[in-house]
């Protein structure tokens, strides 16, 4: 048995196979040279997948015809250490190695390791913990002096034992002891390493830390492996729609200069100018100060600025107040990824279920945010956000060490960012999309032209409200729990769900102007809302997952949101010429759905429909492609059965077998009987228990 997932220069299954024993095993790393019967790792993530994989290769090994085994035994003693791949591969990567290296950097951006190797080790650590320099403005005290002194000793006293080999006893004696403890505490038993090792890191720090309210936030939230710090950060996220609102309540402020187009691309230029503004301040300031400095800009522009500019409101106030507010809107990136911090458990699965729930809660609070200016109500939302936005900002001041330390890492724009073919064709794919975005989203219009009035229309916003806050985290909890046996679901859940604008300019030009007050119009609209929220979820969620990185994500996401807001800055003209290529008319002239007089121009539908539907195809034509480079940039998937990530085949005579779900639980089962038939046979007098063990 070899089941290891790591196992980069084995030995032990050539030996075994000199002996004629073939290997039942991960094919990863050094092993898979002997003949044997291998699993791969679909999802590295899941213990549950690798257990279960496991299993079914020992099934399938015992289940074995005899004549199959000899064979695979007998070829099994010819094996030998592949020594000439391993050169070439070690070589390979030795070359990629000096080709990507960087040449030394000037004094001042060196790193902690590299000043470390070039200073004295206390020189360094007293540089790194003086929480201030004196002056002679500001003098130290006795006391600081003495306690930071006392600080550098207990670490220097520490160097030496850190250099020195812990023995497995003792790491076995600490970890029984942790575990015993929590044990009287009545807490659950961990037996993950990667959960212990969770637990331990923050076990340190909160025994380091002394203010109360950062240790409240360093606790579980409701007994789950999130952090109640991540419950904040997601109450930022979920309240940050206010530059997305605003452009849904702005048209009682249209003019002949100020029209909605122009509001539109203003807005969305100013999104773009603040992906950069936000990712350059994130090489220098910590991310709870930006985040903070995010919620106190919330509230100025969600409460307190909208009611100064009630009296002196112009074309040019509304113009910077839109700017300032697409700006503000880049930041909510932030929450997103520092909503993974301090989360051993990355990769897909969590980017999948989390970035789903966060959008479709944010989905709905820009739509309450929506039927409350409708309904007159803007006043209540106003005080909900400000009270959300000062209990968030207070608590972000208090965040814990890891959000107050970390700061982008100096490297280049676009390093490790375009490796990743998914990357590249999901970043066109979102391109092309947004390039119709201005078109697609004037669908309010859309129903009053139909016959709807505001209260219909305030309806089907509770619905999507409704949905968005329900059936869609619903959804990606699916998602994630299928995702357990690899990136295959949320691969074709990425690239197989189609635009929702694609589908509200097709509704649109299937109406006609005969059907007043359709409902199954109204129904394709709120289905192809919900159809956004969905995919956008899933697109971000695959991109990060590729990216594999939480800087590489920052950068990469940052990147995709400044794109993809230049081309939504442009997007109102992008359509209007379009349109006029096509059916010489305007999407801009929303006025009826009726056919125009003149036989030279098309109706709306038809500008819509020239506008949208060729970006968005081309956009999922792209999103289609994807499927093709999907698993293999994805790094928790180490490919399938004697296949590669990348689709190249193992093995001179190999084969793949799949084990469907339904007949692995039907193993499962009978196991967990022989096991507990095993367990409740009563030993003999006089004799010790028998441990049976069952084909």
């Amino acid at each position: 048995f070899t089941p290891s997932c790591s196992e980069p220069f084995g030995y032990v299954d050539v030996e075994f196979g000199l002996l004629g024993v073939p290997s039942v095993g991960c094919a990863i790393g050094g092993l898979g040279k002997v003949p044997g019967v291998y699993y791969r790792m679909q999802n590295a993530d899941s213990s549950q997948m690798l257990l279960e994989a496991f299993l079914c290769s020992v099934d399938f090994a015992l289940n074995m015809p005899d004549s199959d085994y000899w064979e695979m035994a007998q070829a099994a003693t010819k094996a030998t250490f592949p020594f000439d791949t391993w050169r070439a591969n070690l070589l390979e990567a030795y070359a990629l190695a000096t080709e990507h290296f960087k040449p030394a950097r000037r004094a001042e951006e060196l790193t902690l390791n590299e000043l470390w190797l070039q200073n004295d080790a206390v020189e360094v650590i007293r540089n790194e913990l003086e929480h201030r320099k004196q002056s002679a403005f500001r003098r130290k005290s006795e006391a600081s002096i003495v306690a930071h002194q006392m600080q550098v000793l207990d670490i220097d006293d520490d160097m030496e034992f850190l250099t020195q080999a812990v023995s497995e006893e003792r790491v076995h004696d600490i970890m029984k002891e942790a575990m015993a403890q929590n044990q009287k505490r009545g807490s659950v038993v961990v037996k993950d390493a990667e959960v212990l090792q969770r637990n331990i890191c923050l076990a340190e720090q909160r025994l380091t830390e002394r203010n109360h309210i950062t240790q409240w936030l360093m606790k579980p939230l409701m007994r789950t492996k999130y952090l109640r710090i991540h419950a904040v950060i997601a109450l930022c996220y979920i309240v940050s729609p206010a530059g997305e609102t605003l452009l849904k309540t702005t048209g009682d402020q249209r003019s002949p200069f100020l029209t909605d187009y122009v509001q539109h691309s203003i807005f969305y230029a100013g999104m773009a100018f603040g992906s950069l503004f936000w990712l350059v301040l994130s090489r220098g300031i910590p991310p709870n100060l930006l985040m903070a400095s995010s919620q106190v800009a919330n509230v100025l522009f969600s409460v307190l600025v909208p009611s100064l500019l009630g009296e002196a409101l112009n074309d040019w106030s509304v113009s910077c107040f839109l700017a300032l507010s697409g700006i503000l809107s880049a930041s909510r990136l932030l929450f997103i990824i520092w909503n993974f911090n301090e989360d051993f458990h990355g990769g897909f699965q969590v980017a999948c279920k989390r970035i789903g729930v966060l959008e479709s809660c944010r989905t709905a609070v820009g739509m309450l945010a929506v039927i409350g200016s409708l309904a007159n109500m803007r006043f209540l939302y106003q005080q909900i956000v400000l009270l959300i936005s000062l209990t968030t900002l207070i608590l972000l001041f208090k965040a814990p060490q890891c959000y107050c330390a970390y700061s982008l890492p100096p490297m280049g724009l676009f390093e490790g960012l375009f490796t990743r073919k998914t990357f590249i064709l999901l970043l066109i794919s979102e391109l092309l999309n947004h390039s119709a975005s201005f078109t697609s989203q004037t669908y309010t219009d859309w129903w009053i032209l139909n016959g709807w009035a505001t209260e219909d229309i305030i309806r089907f916003s509770l619905i999507i409200m409704a949905v968005s806050a329900l059936l869609v985290p619903l959804i990606f909890m699916g998602l994630t729990g299928v995702c357990v046996w690899g990136p295959w679901p949320m691969r074709d859940f990425t690239c197989m769900v189609p635009p929702g604008s694609l589908l509200r300019a097709l509704a649109l030009y299937d109406l006609g102007y005969l059907h007043h007050r359709s409902y199954l119009f109204a129904a394709a609209l709120i289905a192809s809302y919900c159809i956004d929220v969905m995919r956008s979820a899933a697109v971000f969620g695959s991109m990060m997952a590729a990216l594999g990185n939480k800087w590489y994500a920052l950068k990469g996401c940052y990147l995709v949101l400044l794109l993809t807001a230049v081309a939504s800055s442009a997007s109102p003209f992008i359509g209007h010429r379009l349109g006029m290529a096509a059916v010489n008319a305007s999407p801009f002239d929303r006025v009826t759905l009726d056919m125009p007089v003149s036989d030279t121009t098309g109706s709306l539908g038809q500008v819509v429909f020239w506008a949208v539907v060729p970006l968005t195809t081309a956009s999922y034509i792209f999103q289609l492609i994807t499927l093709r480079f999907y698993n293999q940039d994805i790094l928790t998937f180490r490919g399938y059965g004697n296949l590669l990530a990348d689709g190249t085949v193992t093995g001179t005579s190999s084969s793949t077998h799949r084990v469907p779900i339904t007949a692995l639980k039907r193993m499962r089962k009978a196991a967990a009987k022989d096991t507990g038939r095993a367990c409740c046979r009563p030993p003999c007098p006089g004799r010790l228990p028998e441990v049976e063990s069952s084909d």
